[in-house]
């Protein structure tokens, strides 16, 4: 099941968050008070499997553009994350946003593969630090409903 984050489920979204960071991880995104925090800027949708958390996928966007923040699922090839980011694409295309936009770790080739996958495509890049390169990724939201049709 799919839902929006309620704020009761804040704290258990972040420690969902913190696991699902399998990359080095920039400096400011590392303890769990920084990611309530974090996770109280962005919108997010959750994942739930017998009402426990298992996936979440925050964002934010404006008038023509949605900027995803961090997507993860703790059970990998389950379809998780290709449920929350339909879900995200469903919910962009009612707010008629254009462009869906993400940045990838060059490190983590898994999850360039499953944004690919999801129909987004590279940019550029850009170092968040002086060791950390970023992949900039996007996609139409009805670029992902086309390549997450069931």
């Amino acid at each position: 099941m799919i839902e929006k984050l309620r704020e009761e489920e804040i704290k258990e979204a972040a420690e969902v968050y913190i696991k699902g960071l399998s990359m080095e991880i920039p400096e400011g995104h590392g303890g769990l008070e920084e990611t309530i925090k974090r996770l109280r800027i962005f919108e997010c949708f959750v994942h739930k499997t017998d009402n426990k958390i298992d996936g979440l996928l925050s964002f934010r966007f404006n008038e023509k553009e949605c900027h995803i923040d961090f997507i993860c699922a703790l059970k990998l090839r389950r379809g998780i994350g290709k449920m929350l980011m339909k879900k995200l694409a469903d919910y962009t295309l009612r707010k008629r946003i254009k462009f869906i936009y993400s940045n990838v770790s060059t490190k983590d080739e898994r999850v360039m593969k499953f944004y690919e996958q999801c129909g987004f495509r590279r940019y550029g890049e850009y170092y968040e630090s002086e060791d950390f390169l970023l992949y900039k990724v996007r996609t139409k939201p009805e670029d992902i409903k086309g390549r997450l049709t069931e």
